[in-house]
């Protein structure tokens, strides 16, 4: 595929686009060093503004440190309207998973009146 086959759109339609990123951490220490190495190229900043911002390595606020890492620089052409970091919702696997149980739509028997 060809980027000259998508059909471009003038420049002034001001369409929005979301775009999704999952990550599943499987090192939050290499995580949080990842992301106080890029924190501490900020002009200014310290190890105490680092710890404040991310929390300490050894139990790391782990949304900041992927916000610190994914936070999208600036895009020719475009102005961000949103950007934010969630816990996604959790995924049961294996024999933890729910299973659904049949519904009996059988009308309920009433107990027979004595005469």
């Amino acid at each position: 595929m060809n980027l000259r086959d998508f059909s471009h759109v003038p420049a002034n339609t001001g369409q929005s686009f979301t775009v999704t990123l999952t990550l599943n951490v499987e090192d939050a220490r290499a995580l949080w060093s990842a992301a106080a190495e890029k924190a501490q190229q900020a002009p200014g900043m310290t190890l105490s503004d680092v710890l404040d911002t991310l929390g300490p390595r050894e139990d790391p606020s782990i949304a900041d440190c992927i916000a610190m890492l994914t936070a999208p620089a600036a895009i020719a052409g475009c102005a961000l309207d949103d950007f934010s970091v969630r816990t996604a919702p959790a995924v049961v696997t294996g024999s933890a998973a729910l299973i659904q149980l049949p519904v009996d739509t059988r009308p309920a028997l009433m107990p027979a009146a004595n005469g």
